[in-house]
Order: structure tokens, then C-alpha cells, then sequence
């Protein structure tokens, strides 16, 4: 009889090439001039190593504290936010890697998801969704010059479902 393997938690892990540098990818998620125009509305400041940001959606009056841990240019970022239960946050890490003629691939992942199974499930799908509309923002305004509206457009005001 085979031992049953241990169920590990439930993470977050994606990725995509974006046909850009290692360094424009990078600056694209650390400048929040740049990263506001597609993902979050506004941030207390620029990324850095050891920093302590706000970020805010503002279209949906939410706001998120992120706490850098891991700041190497061009390389990779990481940190902590308290997207879903403040009191348990989660890891957020971008990681760039160089990529043929220029290009990066950007992987993400997201774990440390705390409560019962159902609210660890909640806030992996809800993030997967979340770093899937960035990403493909990301990569339509490094590639193609164009702001897509995926956050605001993802739960439009007034909507009735």
C-alpha cells in the first residue's frame, strides 16, 4: 500500500513572458507611476527593500498594507500583504527572469493563506484572478503601449449578478 502524500496548502503560481527587459518589467511593478495605471490606483511610494506601502483601489474604497522583505533590481521582489486576513498576511514574490532576445519571463506566487480549507480556496482564486489581470495588463502596456482596465473592469459598479 502506497503512504498517502501530505496535502500541501494551497498557493498561488503563475506566470507569462512579457517581450520587454528584465529592468522595464521590474520598474513596471516597483514605480507606482507606472503600476497605477494598470493594477492599483495609488501607493504611498515607490518599492524598496524593507519598505512599508499602502496601496489602494480606490474604484473600490480598499486599501492593503504591503510590507517589502526582498528587493533585488531586476531580479526579483517580495513581500507580505494583508489581502485577505490582516492578522495573517500572505507572500506575494515577482520573480523576472532574463528570457531570449530581451525578454522576461514573470512569475508569481502567493502563499500563507490562513483560515478554514474554504477561506484558503476563497483567496487563492480570488488572487489568481487578480495577478492574471495584472499580468496581462503588464504585459499590454510594456508590449503594446495599452492600458487595459481588467482591475476596474472585473467587478463593475452597480452590476447585478
Amino acid at each position: 500500500m502506497v503512504a498517502p502524500q501530505p496535502i500541501q496548502p494551497p498557493s498561488v503560481d503563475l506566470g507569462m513572458l512579457i517581450r520587454r527587459s528584465p529592468h522595464d518589467v521590474f520598474e513596471a511593478l516597483a514605480d507606482p507611476s507606472i503600476t497605477s495605471k494598470f493594477w492599483y490606483t495609488k501607493s504611498s511610494g515607490r518599492m524598496a527593500e524593507g519598505a512599508e506601502l499602502t496601496w489602494e483601489w480606490e474604484m473600490y474604497g480598499v486599501a492593503r498594507t504591503i510590507r517589502v522583505q526582498k528587493f533585488d533590481p531586476d531580479s526579483s521582489i517580495q513581500f507580505t500583504w494583508d489581502n485577505y486576513n490582516p492578522d495573517q498576511p500572505t507572500t506575494v514574490e515577482f520573480s523576472f527572469t532574463p528570457y531570449e532576445n530581451d525578454s522576461t519571463y514573470l512569475h508569481i506566487t502567493e502563499s500563507g493563506y490562513g483560515g478554514d480549507l474554504q477561506a484558503q480556496i476563497d483567496g487563492v482564486r480570488d488572487s489568481t484572478a487578480g495577478f492574471a489581470y495584472l499580468v496581462a495588463s503588464l504585459k499590454a502596456a510594456l508590449e503594446h503601449d495599452v492600458t487595459l482596465r481588467l482591475v476596474l473592469d472585473e467587478n463593475p459598479p452597480n452590476l447585478r449578478r
